[in-house]
């Protein structure tokens, strides 16, 4: 198995800033009816609960955001553009807050998330919205507890993945319009399966 232990709540309950710079080498999986996919997370984008109006809680709670107002460790997916993208839930309940997953390093089924793309992909987790088709991620993991190792969790490599502050790039978010320079981005470097368009974009 190329993962260890499931990241549990504590993990997760601290503000996003952290958990988006250490969520980076960390591996996401996915068990699902057609098989497992799994990836080691290299791009993140922190949400913060204050005072951040790219945040979809900024303006208050509603039943699309809701995943954000709860305990940390749970997913929060929601739709944009005909595609899904993954949050994990930081800080305490009732703090919304929360870091997008951006990109992967495929290194299990492969093969599997080019068939959920539908095409030969050599990238197929490039972009949050590419990440959640090539996974099987939709609507129906919103709100799922990522700590219980079951369908959906982040997870240790079982391997320690030596990360330098000199590795993590750190640049303004991407695809929004409000605080989209603030730096709160980020990525490993000299990684291919980060976005290359979005690379650029710090």
């Amino acid at each position: 198995m190329i993962w260890d232990k499931v990241l549990q709540r504590e993990f997760y309950n601290c503000e996003p800033v952290t958990v988006a710079k250490e969520l980076l080498g960390k591996v996401l999986v996915r068990e699902a009816k057609q098989g497992v996919t799994a990836g080691i997370i290299v791009e993140t984008e922190a949400y913060l609960a204050e005072n951040d109006p790219a945040n979809h809680a900024f303006k208050g709670k509603t039943k699309r955001n809701k995943s954000m107002f709860g305990p940390a460790g749970h997913a929060y997916v929601y739709r944009i553009h005909q595609v899904c993208c993954l949050n994990a839930v930081t800080e305490p309940e009732d703090v919304p807050s929360a870091v997008l997953i951006r990109a992967l390093m495929p290194i299990e089924g492969v093969d599997l998330m080019r068939k959920r793309l539908g095409r030969d992909d050599p990238l197929p987790a490039t972009g949050p919205g590419k990440l959640c088709k090539a996974m099987a991620i939709d609507l129906s993991l919103d709100g799922w507890d990522l700590t219980l190792g079951e369908q959906l969790w982040i997870a240790e490599p079982n391997e320690q993945i030596e990360i330098s502050e000199a590795d993590v790039v750190v640049t303004g978010r991407v695809g929004v319009t409000a605080a989209k320079d603030l730096p709160l981005r980020f990525f490993l470097s000299k990684q291919p399966f980060v976005n290359f368009v979005s690379k650029v974009r710090g």
